[in-house]
């Protein structure tokens, strides 16, 4: 087999939180290989080329694309879907084949021996696939997803397991999940632990820092929930958690969200305002890749109280700069987590209490939990996550060549 040519097909809106942070891990592992005999390209829309730029070297170059949105058709539909009556109409006169992407021939233009979707999003092709869903929270937690996005999964996510030569997930838990809810056979999933994108950034300096907590105004003792404002993300769970500490000890602590907000942000705030917290919160929205590494350094800890992960990328980049985690015992966390966080039940504030108070109250107990989040890195590794997605394009294009 001669040099291997492998798209990782990442065209998504918004790259920049996320699954973007993994697959910019993958990029920084991929890039410092040498000696794989295989070439990487990583195929983004072209708004997102910057974004890459900086992380991508070596064997690997970026291919950028049209995005479908600046297009007047893109548009059209984007303003349709925006009207909730025609956007359900739409939703229940369209076939479900309408429903599945199929390749704009970009990938086979480029002679690619295997394509690798790092994301829910894909597109039926010829070329021999790697599909990495990184959840199933639609079938464990419909009430959280529109009937459009709900049916979409629903249509889309088995075609392209079925379609796929790999299905990847990034831990155990993902993989039984994959068996139970689709019955795909287990010798088709394969698990790649992924490592940071913190290990592609440059750590900042301690003048940077202090810059950063100048410049956003940070107190001098809070936590850091780094998330969108999905409902699944429970930043609910943290207002009530306070709630219970102020009632229980009469005090609270600070805690800074980070990470877009949608909508669901003022009902957030209408709940910390009843529930007298409020002057407790700070919403930050998307913060910048220098600006997260100073807040991960100047907070006490990481809590995350999310229902539903694939991964729980946070951990790890919290692990990776010894910042103390408390979290749910939601999915895949307790795995991701090990003995390096302090877990609670997702729907406890009094938990979601106790813990905070355990980690505020014991340097001790932050500095064990500092060094267990150390070890759990371990496992997770972008260096290592490339050594093992080179050995998986190699098995897909050898099992593609063979059956041919």
């Amino acid at each position: 087999m001669g040099k291997l040519k492998i798209a990782i097909d990442f065209r998504i809106e918004d790259p920049r939180q996320g699954v973007g942070t993994a697959v910019l891990a993958l990029a920084h592992g991929l890039s410092r290989l040498e000696g794989k005999n295989q070439e990487y390209l990583f195929v983004v829309y072209d708004h997102s080329v910057e974004w890459l730029r900086p992380h991508v070297f070596g064997p690997c170059s970026i291919v950028s694309a049209p995005s479908s949105n600046g297009s007047t058709s893109g548009t059209l539909k984007k303003a349709l879907r925006s009207i909730p009556l025609l956007r359900k109409l739409y939703t229940k006169v369209r076939s479900n084949a309408s429903m599945i992407p199929i390749s704009d021939g970009l990938v086979e233009s480029m002679g690619c021996d295997v394509v690798h979707f790092p994301c829910q999003e894909a597109y039926l092709t010829k070329v021999p696939s790697i599909y990495q869903p990184w959840d199933l929270q639609h079938c464990h937690l419909p009430q959280f997803f529109s009937q459009e996005d709900l049916r979409l999964r629903q249509v889309r996510y088995p075609a392209f397991c079925k379609q796929a030569h790999s299905v990847c997930v990034q831990t155990e838990w993902g993989k039984k999940d994959l068996v139970e809810q689709y019955h795909i056979p287990p010798e088709k999933i394969d698990v790649i632990r992924w490592g940071s994108a913190f290990e592609a950034y440059s750590n900042p300096l301690k003048t940077e820092v202090q810059q950063v907590q100048r410049e956003l105004g940070l107190p001098a003792t809070f936590l850091v929930y780094p998330a969108i404002t999905w409902p699944h993300k429970n930043h609910e769970l943290i207002l009530r958690g306070l709630a219970w500490m102020k009632q229980h000890h009469g005090t609270a602590v600070d805690v800074v969200f980070t990470g877009a907000t949608n909508s669901y942000r003022d009902t957030l705030q209408k709940l910390a305002m009843d529930l007298e917290v409020a002057q407790h919160i700070h919403f930050l929205g998307f913060v910048t890749d220098k600006q997260i590494q100073a807040i991960f350094r100047l907070a006490t800890a990481m809590v995350f109280p999310s229902k539903f992960e694939g991964l729980g990328l946070p951990i790890i980049e919290a692990f990776r700069v010894g910042l103390p985690v408390a979290c749910s015992s939601a999915t895949v966390l307790p795995e991701v987590g090990g003995d390096a966080a302090l877990f609670f039940d997702p729907n406890s504030p009094e938990e979601f209490g106790q813990s905070i108070e355990r980690l505020l109250s014991s340097e001790e107990l932050r500095l064990t939990m500092v060094a267990r989040g150390y070890r759990a890195l371990e496992r997770y590794s972008a260096d290592a996550a490339a050594l093992e997605f080179v050995e998986l394009y190699q098995r897909v294009a050898q099992e593609a060549r063979e059956h041919l």
